[in-house]
């Protein structure tokens, strides 16, 4: 596996990770702790696209 398929690779986990990090701040109460999760992860996307 080179590289660009590597990062390619944690882009779609990140992805998947970002996905249930949305289901779960609908259903909890607190989303403090949830929103920095989710903006952080977004972040990591961002830069793994190329677009950061």
């Amino acid at each position: 596996m080179n590289d660009f398929e590597h990062i390619s690779r944690i882009r779609q986990e990140l992805e998947a990770l970002r996905k249930d990090l949305c289901h779960r701040m609908e259903q909890a109460q607190d989303q403090g702790d949830l929103n920095l999760l989710h903006e952080r992860v977004s972040r990591a996307i961002k830069a793994l696209s190329g677009q950061g």
